[in-house]
């Protein structure tokens, strides 16, 4: 719903994001297989993992332990495993951890109908991973709001323990893409009800389908394209409203669909009507204060009209950063609506 640039959410903003974020990959690691087949004996089970990394009848199992990512992504190329490049067109493991929007598409758009890249989640394990890149994005930007519904803080409330109220989110989901899953542009700060509630593994890229657009995408435009629409029940005359079930909140895309499908994953219009009192409540100074009155206040306070009228509506600047107000997408195209601001 809101636009991510992460440069804009730096906190030190000479900081080098492709160049920090790939030392959280330099390090070596041991690599833990996990396969749960409790009737089976442990053996059994190992030489199946095995199995799934022979390569022209050479075992690199072995070799792949207390190594870093970058000789592990090097040592499955040497070996071809699941072919990776072709899979990422000659790209070098640092270009593969920083792939804009644009690229990951390709990369998806290329792979759609190849069905043996699970076995890549062991070279791209999240997992591993977690929480250093966790800490990464803690330590690093400083974010408000989720950046799909606009709805919920996520920001970081404890600066000595690092604790983070916002989730990363793999818009590509890294079980059926598992090639994208330390990919930094396919992780998006959200609150815990978009990622573990909502939109679970939702597939935001399918085969014959449109592709939903990331908020991080370059071609994201959600705020200027989609609106609230305020729609009031036939009784209501001259927003005389009695009630919040006497409206109602819908968003509208104008003049093409390309959000359909955003807003059907993150459940918008169904999580928004829960919140019609905010509305409700800007109808009713809508009627209280209508411009003579402001105009009176103004008389009598000193204060200019616009002023005055900011602080009765809490009316938002659109071209203030809607990340950092809950609800402002939802305030300020409900203000056009009521006339509060110009169109």
């Amino acid at each position: 719903m809101i636009k991510l640039n992460y440069s804009n959410y730096l906190k030190d903003k000479d900081f080098d994001i492709k160049k920090e974020y790939e030392k959280i990959f330099t390090s070596s690691f041991q690599i833990t297989f996990t396969i749960k087949q409790p009737k089976k004996s442990k053996k059994i089970v190992q030489r199946k993992v095995r199995k799934e990394f022979k390569n022209n009848k050479k075992d690199i199992f072995d070799d792949i332990n207390n190594k870093s990512l970058q000789e592990i992504f090097t040592k499955f190329k040497e070996k071809k495993i699941d072919d990776f490049d072709s899979v990422f067109e000659n790209k070098d493991l640092s270009d593969i951890l920083i792939l804009s929007q644009d690229e990951i598409i390709k990369i998806l758009e290329k792979n759609k109908n190849k069905s043996s890249l699970s076995r890549l989640k062991y070279v791209f394990n999240y997992d591993k991973f977690q929480s250093e890149i966790t800490k990464f994005f803690t330590d690093n930007f400083d974010f408000r709001t989720c950046f799909y519904c606009n709805k919920d803080f996520i920001t970081n409330f404890d600066a000595d323990k690092k604790v983070s109220t916002f989730q990363l989110d793999h818009f590509f989901d890294k079980a059926t893409y598992p090639y994208l899953a330390l990919s930094f542009y396919n992780l998006i700060p959200s609150c815990y009800v978009c990622n573990a509630k909502v939109k679970l593994s939702a597939n935001t890229f399918e085969n014959n389908s449109k592709t939903c657009l990331a908020p991080n995408d370059e071609k994201f435009d959600f705020h200027q394209k989609v609106k609230f629409k305020l729609l009031l029940d036939d009784s209501c005359k001259n927003l005389h409203i009695k009630s919040k079930d006497d409206i109602d909140i819908n968003l509208k895309e104008n003049y093409s669909d390309i959000y359909d499908k955003y807003i059907e994953i993150f459940k918008l219009n169904e999580r928004y009507k829960a919140h019609k009192d905010i509305v409700f409540d800007m109808i009713q100074k809508a009627e209280l204060y209508p411009e003579s009155r402001l105009k009176e206040l103004q008389d009598l306070t000193g204060i200019p009209f616009q002023q005055i009228k900011k602080d009765i509506f809490n009316l938002i600047d659109e071209n203030e950063d809607l990340s950092k107000q809950p609800f402002s997408k939802l305030i300020v195209d409900i203000s056009r609506e009521l006339g509060l601001i110009q169109n």
